[in-house]
């Protein structure tokens, strides 16, 4: 089927093609009657041509329309070669760009995909906000899940030769400050430990301090504990003590090390009434 301007089109075509036929069958006869005309060339020349001389008039210009045909013929294809060749060209490097964007979307997406990938490895910690004082006895089994939970414990020995067996011993025999995290990531944290602590941003200089690293399944609860000789609610709440600050260290299941940051800073409203500003930092890797 046609529209209106595609058969318009072709009937130009056609009606060009019938005059040019036409003008070249009537043409040596036009031509003829011009040579023939005494008006027109007043030479001494016979009425008619004889055959021979209409055979090879005819094959000459037989000849020179089949050239002039061919010609055409051959310049209208070597038009239609340019502008198809110039519309592959230009698709060519039309699909050039197209294939350098899908190469870039793909490198992005495969970057992203890596990013994902490496995201279920990475350890991912969430606040709580739950802070326990000097838990002891009963209060351990209120506060915490002894079996449940996972607890990184450090603690300052005063003494080479104190020794303690049980988790129990330490919250017994020690003042304690406790907050706790969460493992929000998917993976298994390993060797969650604590391997730095500053008072008021200084190290503290007295005692020797135990870290006791600990393993932290997914979506299970960490206490992480300080435990001291002192009373650090006592120091706290008499302004002795503004801040705690924690550097801890991990892996994940792959045995890549990654390094976190805990920051408390404390405000006394009242005797034993302290408001913990807690924030950690989040998690790098090594």
């Amino acid at each position: 089927m046609f529209n209106g301007k595609g058969t318009k089109k072709l009937l130009t075509k056609i009606l060009l093609c019938l005059f040019f036929v036409l003008v070249v069958i009537i043409l040596p006869f036009v031509i003829e009657k011009i040579i023939l005309s005494e008006a027109i060339f007043p030479f001494n020349v016979s009425d008619t041509f004889p055959k021979d001389v209409w055979f090879g008039f005819m094959g000459s210009y037989l000849g020179a329309i089949g050239t002039i045909v061919l010609g055409y013929i051959a310049f209208y294809q070597n038009k239609k070669y340019k502008e198809l060749s110039d519309q592959s060209e230009k698709r060519f490097w039309e699909l050039q760009e197209e294939i350098k964007e899908l190469t870039k979307k793909s490198v992005s997406l495969i970057d992203l995909n890596s990013k994902i990938e490496a995201s279920k490895y990475h350890p991912i910690f969430s606040n709580l906000q739950h802070n326990f004082w000097n838990a002891k006895g009963e209060n351990l089994v209120e506060f915490f899940d002894i079996e449940s939970d996972a607890f990184q414990i450090s603690f300052c020995k005063e003494g080479s030769n104190e020794h303690l067996d049980s988790l129990e011993e330490i919250f017994e025999q020690y003042y304690t400050f406790v907050y706790t995290l969460k493992n929000d990531g998917e993976k298994t944290i390993y060797n969650f430990n604590c391997i730095d602590i500053k008072i008021n941003g200084r190290n503290i200089e007295e005692g020797i301090w135990i870290y006791q690293s600990c393993d932290i399944k997914p979506g299970e609860i960490v206490r992480c504990v300080c435990a001291t000789k002192f009373d650090l609610l006592k120091k706290i709440s008499s302004g002795e003590i503004e801040s705690l600050s924690f550097i801890y260290q991990m892996k994940n299941v792959l045995g890549e090390c990654f390094n976190m940051a805990a920051e408390l800073h404390f405000i006394p409203i009242e005797e034993n009434h302290i408001n913990v500003f807690d924030q950690i930092s989040p998690v790098f890797k090594e």
